[in-house]
């Protein structure tokens, strides 16, 4: 199996429709877990894991607020 493309956070950014800045809170709070980081520091993101993962927090958000 090809290993996935793997996308920077201002990529990540620009596919999901939201700033750079979303993306770095998102990492913070734990929402999105990035595929890797590089030597030199800078997160990798798989495009289909990260829809998963946000659609998973917005699931367990809409549940927890009934």
């Amino acid at each position: 199996m090809p290993r996935p493309k793997l996308l920077t956070s201002s990529q990540l950014a620009d596919e999901l429709g939201v700033s750079r800045r979303s993306v770095a809170r998102y990492v913070q709070a734990g929402i999105l877990v990035p595929e890797l980081f590089t030597p030199g520091g800078q997160a990798r993101f798989d495009l289909e894991d990260s829809k998963e993962q946000l659609r998973e927090h917005t699931r367990k958000m809409r549940g927890s607020g009934s």
